[in-house]
């Protein structure tokens, strides 16, 4: 008998709970890793390569668990309008792929279009019309993700309604990533939270800073969450894009070999990742694993960081205003610590200031560590803390009680 999967709408965030997400998801998403970002097609091996990296690298442990094909996997329906993987990329098809990842104690996702077609090139069709048996595919695959995008004729937010409705009735419970745009106009994106739980906030990311700053900004509006919450979370997160840590592959490429061809600074990859951490982003990698460059492993993998993003209360982050004239991003995490991103978005190096008073505690019942650095930071007598932040990088503050506090 089909189990049955109920809607359930969390009282203080309204967002859909079909029992996954309750966290942000962490894992790694085709599309930028063998060649730069759309031009890499990913073949079965390589996915399995990756799979079989994220466990060796310590990812999976870390808890990195997501493994998702982007677009281009499917040319074609058959006769019976069932997609079908390209022969050149998967010649044994889906299963041994996801079954493998499945093997490794990892997740699968997959990629479709709310329209008539995909969003690369038009060549690759979307599941307009074929809603429930392409969400029946899916599920009989053992698909855990799906990311349903937005391109193709007759688009629209309905369409993604009767997705999630159709992938729903599968009854396996699936993480649904919703992408529209162009986000920032669209004052109805409110829906999301009601059919999904991971919603991209803005256009694609790429690897260069300035896109890093938009994909950030975006995810920062009240608006991409919850209309009248303020915010989102548990089971429903605002999304950045794959993240370009450590650089978008090379061209040309081969895909058995992995390469890293960074289009920014290992500063700018340490803002990238503070501030999706402490925004409370999904962490999808969109770099190749396969062979992690030294920053890779020490932004990807830092308990701290990962701590921050993964908290148990799963409250979102937030971006305020501080003392010392500049923005921060803060987020309250459980037992009262707090963590605090301040970027230098400025050419040159700067020192930044918060007080403590701007996230609501008290310095003199708090210690302070700055977590790239590791080093315990001292506030002034007025209760801020200073510190000297390069161009384009940023500080990642973490704050806890004194054990002594309440003494």
């Amino acid at each position: 008998m089909r189990s049955i999967i109920l809607f359930a709408l969390a009282c203080a965030a309204q967002a859909y709970n079909n029992g996954v997400a309750r966290k942000p998801p962490l894992g790694w998403q085709t599309w930028c890793s063998a060649g730069p970002c759309g031009t890499d097609h990913c073949f079965d091996y390589q996915i399995k390569d990756t799979a079989k990296a994220m466990v060796d690298n310590g990812m999976k442990a870390a808890g990195y668990e997501w493994i998702i094909l982007d677009d281009c996997w499917h040319p074609r329906r058959d006769s019976n309008g069932t997609l079908v993987p390209h022969a050149a990329f998967f010649p044994d098809g889906m299963m041994p792929v996801i079954d493998y990842v499945h093997s490794l104690g990892l997740k699968f996702g997959l990629y479709t279009s709310v329209g008539t077609t995909t969003c690369h090139g038009g060549w690759s069709p979307g599941s307009l019309g074929h809603f429930e048996e392409d969400a029946n595919l899916f599920a009989g695959w053992g698909v855990d993700y799906v990311k349903i995008d937005y391109c193709g004729k007759d688009d629209s937010p309905e369409g993604h309604k009767n997705f999630s409705r159709a992938l729903n009735a599968t009854g396996r419970p699936i993480v649904l990533e919703l992408c529209r745009g162009p986000y920032q106009e669209q004052a109805d994106w409110g829906y999301a939270p009601s059919i999904a739980q991971v919603w991209r906030a803005t256009g694609d990311h790429h690897d260069k800073f300035s896109s890093t700053i938009e994909q950030v900004e975006a995810m920062s509006r009240p608006s991409i969450y919850i209309p009248g919450e303020g915010g989102s979370g548990p089971y429903g997160w605002a999304y950045g894009d794959m993240m370009m840590t450590g650089g978008e592959g090379c061209f040309p490429y081969d895909p058995k070999v992995p390469q890293h061809c960074p289009k920014q600074t290992d500063a700018e990859y340490r803002t990238e990742v503070s501030l999706y951490a402490v925004l409370g982003s999904p962490m999808m990698v969109g770099t190749d694993i396969r062979n992690m460059t030294a920053i890779m492993t020490q932004l990807l993998l830092d308990p701290t960081m990962l701590r921050i993003n993964q908290d148990e209360e799963a409250k979102i982050g937030e971006k305020i205003s501080t003392c010392g004239g500049t923005d921060a991003w803060v987020r309250h995490l459980t037992g009262g610590d707090v963590a605090i991103a301040l970027p230098n978005l400025g050419d040159d190096a700067a020192t930044l200031k918060v007080c403590a008073t701007d996230v609501g505690v008290s310095a003199t019942e708090f210690t302070a560590m700055e977590v790239w650095t590791r080093k315990s930071l001292t506030p002034s007598a007025a209760g801020d803390y200073s510190i000297a932040v390069a161009s384009h990088d940023t500080a990642l503050l973490y704050l806890s009680p004194r054990n002594d506090a309440a003494a």
